[in-house]
């Protein structure tokens, strides 16, 4: 392989920084965004109704419960389907023929979109049928959550380690066993690939880690503002920037 752009942009050291510096990222903006102790209830455009629609307000009648669970049910199933066939073969295989989405390389992150997606329009079908009957308006699904701020915050960094960590960490897997970059790291590799250590280091570190992690996350044990003092302080433009960042690396791991 040449030395050219292509060579650089996917060189392992270059994917494996871009897949933890994203892990990083999720995580300071986590510690830094006010919105992580807040008491007030989540309300989460498109994210709160899927949430709401799966997991709060279910009317007291067995069959109103029974109809809910099928139309969310239906919805993820639909969304599965459509994201997989439609969404990445079709569309963004077949007819836009994006070579980030070659062959089954970005299939979960098209499904996990897609499934919300799907989750987001059953949940105003639901809400359609609910202000027929009447008297069910207490029960219309909406994007709040039923829960606090705080709440979902540390149920969303929990949910992006486990993304994010899982991702760099099959990166790092798949980095020490590629091929076109034969002298980069041999030594790591040849240790990578002995016997049964790599099934065993790839398992071990991944629940380890993210027991502690959970830990951490959930006990509110280390206070970032006690650690920070104002060192890096931000605000919403830098937050913003932040988040874009995120989103940026995110789909550049899919291209790489």
């Amino acid at each position: 392989m040449g030395k050219d752009f292509r060579y650089y942009f996917q060189h392992p050291w270059s994917r494996m920084i871009v897949a933890y510096l994203v892990i990083f990222f999720n995580f300071l903006i986590f510690a830094e965004d006010p919105v992580s102790h807040s008491q007030t209830e989540a309300n989460v455009i498109v994210v709160g109704n899927c949430f709401s629609f799966v997991t709060n307000k279910y009317p007291r009648g067995v069959g109103w419960r029974l109809l809910k669970v099928l139309l969310w049910l239906l919805a993820i199933l639909i969304g599965l389907i459509a994201g997989k066939f439609l969404f990445h073969q079709r569309l963004f295989g077949q007819l836009l023929r994006l070579k980030m989405f070659r062959e089954d390389h970005g299939s979960w992150m098209t499904m996990f979109f897609s499934t919300i997606l799907f989750l987001f329009i059953f949940s105003h079908i639901y809400n359609t049928i609910l202000l027929m009957d009447g008297s069910m308006g207490a029960y219309v699904i909406t994007d709040y959550m039923g829960i606090r701020n705080e709440s979902f915050m540390k149920l969303a960094a929990v949910g992006t380690w486990m993304g994010d960590f899982v991702t760099a960490w099959m990166v790092t897997d798949m980095m020490l066993q590629d091929k076109p970059y034969p002298d980069w790291g041999k030594s790591a590799r040849a240790f990578w690939k002995k016997g049964n250590v790599r099934i065993i280091l790839f398992w071990t570190v991944l629940f380890t880690l993210t027991s502690v992690v959970v830990l951490v996350i959930t006990t509110d044990w280390i206070s970032w503002d006690k650690l920070n003092r104002g060192f890096l302080p931000s605000d919403e433009v830098s937050r913003a920037f932040l988040a874009s960042f995120i989103l940026v690396f995110d789909l550049l791991i899919v291209m790489q």
